[in-house]
């Protein structure tokens, strides 16, 4: 694992994989979330009678 990242850095370059993959872990998470909210959003228009504009394909 040294000759990998070096003895010297290990703790540095170990941490900041570790934020990036709970940033990144973060992020997804946050996406699901809000894309769930929208949905659910989108449903409470659509009872009440309010439609999405229809598409256009160019």
């Amino acid at each position: 694992m040294t000759a990998l990242f070096g003895a010297k850095y290990f703790g540095f370059i170990l941490s900041a994989f570790g934020i990036t993959a709970a940033v990144l872990l973060a992020l997804t998470i946050w996406t699901v979330l809000v894309h769930k909210s929208r949905l659910r959003q989108l449903d409470e228009l659509e009872k009440a009678g309010i439609k999405r504009a229809p598409r256009s394909d160019g």
